[in-house]
């Protein structure tokens, strides 16, 4: 079992379904990156007594379909901010929930502004390990939700 696995499938599930309207269900199925459609990820930093990282990772097709969904558009006129604008608010909105989890009065955590890449390969946050990793799917498309936390003996700059 990985770190807080079926409370990020919950939580997907539930912020795919109700935000967009759109199914989605956990696969077991690996996600492979198809450069010719390209990438993107996004990510918010949670930091505090937890320190680590959400990470939503999908293909740019998956990416528009939200982002004409989110702001009444259809996919062709979706604009490059507002794809990368919608999957940052699906990762935010994913890390704001797992947040809810690791926070407690006597233990605070705070969340970053989310940020977004546009790659075809895996982004990187150095200093972190992964500890969780779960495939989704809609339709034809796959996506990844990762958890990253800070790695032992890390220290941040301060």
């Amino acid at each position: 079992m990985q770190f807080m696995e079926d409370e990020i499938c919950q939580y997907t599930v539930d912020i795919w379904k109700q935000i967009l309207g759109l199914e989605v269900h956990r696969t077991q199925e690996e996600f492979l990156p198809d450069g010719s459609e390209g990438t993107l990820s996004g990510c918010v930093q949670i930091m505090g007594s937890w320190d680590g990282t959400v990470m939503l990772t999908c293909p740019l097709p998956l990416a528009r379909k939200a982002a004409a969904i989110m702001f009444g558009t259809n996919e062709e006129t979706a604009s490059k901010d507002e794809i990368q604008d919608a999957l940052g608010e699906l990762a935010n909105m994913t890390g704001g929930n797992i947040k809810s989890l690791l926070h407690t009065p006597e233990q605070e955590c705070y969340l970053s502004l989310p940020a977004v890449a546009v790659a075809n390969q895996h982004l990187r946050v150095p200093g972190s390990e992964q500890v969780t990793q779960i495939t989704f799917q809609h339709q034809n498309h796959r996506f990844v939700v990762s958890l990253l936390k800070k790695a032992a003996g890390k220290e941040r700059a301060k």
